[in-house]
């Protein structure tokens, strides 16, 4: 017998997993409606506002295209192709690496930082609907949603994740979450996506 799809209402009203996978679907949708708008209204693309977004933000040693790849699941020539057309508009410059002259970062110019701080307001509305929720239940939610993005990591259905639970000072102590790095308990809302101080584990 043909396993019925999540997507079909029939099959969702009596599976919560189906109903929770349908509502993460119309999510990625809000997401995308959102980066279209943002990106149509300055005259990039979507993936070049996330980029745009992403250099404004991260350290220098995290601003390479091997970066960029991993952290947005996409291959190097696409990154490559998309950083060629904000750089052409004067938004992005390359900045060659002292100690390997076939390594170079990426660095917004003035304009592309100006133009950053505007689109990355896309996310603001569903920040807005967020912070509707509790804090904590925005604690609890966090949680599960980084253990749901462990699991695809795991799947290998998007690369690994620079976050909490992927991370070689992080450990579980019973349900209570523990960061060797500063030596404390974390609370579910302590949590991060994305840490500086990450580190991945070391291979055995």
């Amino acid at each position: 017998m043909a396993k019925e799809s999540t997507f079909n209402p029939e099959h969702q009203a009596t599976h919560p997993s189906s109903k929770v996978v349908a509502a993460l679907e119309r999510l990625s949708e809000a997401f995308r409606v959102l980066l279209w708008q943002e990106a149509k209204q300055y005259g990039v693309s979507p993936i070049q506002v996330q980029i745009l977004t992403y250099l404004l933000h991260y350290p220098e040693k995290l601003k390479t295209v091997t970066h960029l790849a991993a952290h947005f699941n996409m291959t190097k020539a696409t990154v490559s192709d998309a950083i060629k057309s904000i750089a052409a508009k004067g938004f992005v410059k390359r900045k060659d690496d002292v100690e390997d002259s076939r390594s170079h970062s990426l660095h917004l110019t003035r304009e592309g930082k100006t133009l950053a701080r505007k689109v990355e307001r896309f996310a603001e509305p569903m920040e807005a609907a967020v912070q509707t929720i509790p804090p904590e239940k925005q604690a609890n939610l966090l949680e599960q949603l980084l253990g749901l993005i462990q699991e695809l990591n795991q799947q290998l259905v998007i690369t690994p994740q620079r976050m909490c639970f992927n991370c070689r000072y992080y450990d579980k102590k019973g349900k209570l979450h523990y960061c060797n790095l500063v030596n404390a308990f974390l609370k579910a809302g302590d949590l991060r996506v994305d840490c500086p101080e990450f580190s991945a584990p070391k291979e055995s």
